[in-house]
């Protein structure tokens, strides 16, 4: 999988049908947080809120990959 910078991790939660409160109850990134990296006003955000989106757009992924097959 190609590496992908926070915002194109977001946008892509996003285009999967989550909201940013969605998001946040998820991931536990606060709404603020996911929007200013949304936005570009946040382009360093901390590692542990890199993780969490990460992780669970790897989770989505994988479950969109296993109902596929």
């Amino acid at each position: 999988m190609d590496k992908k910078t926070s915002q194109e991790v977001v946008r892509a939660l996003l285009a999967l049908g989550f909201t940013q409160k969605d998001l946040e109850k998820d991931t536990g990134v606060k709404q603020p947080s996911i929007s200013r990296i949304l936005t570009g006003k946040n382009g360093d955000p901390r590692i542990s809120t890199v993780r969490a989106l990460e992780q669970f757009y790897l989770a989505q992924i994988a479950t969109a990959t296993t109902k596929a097959k």
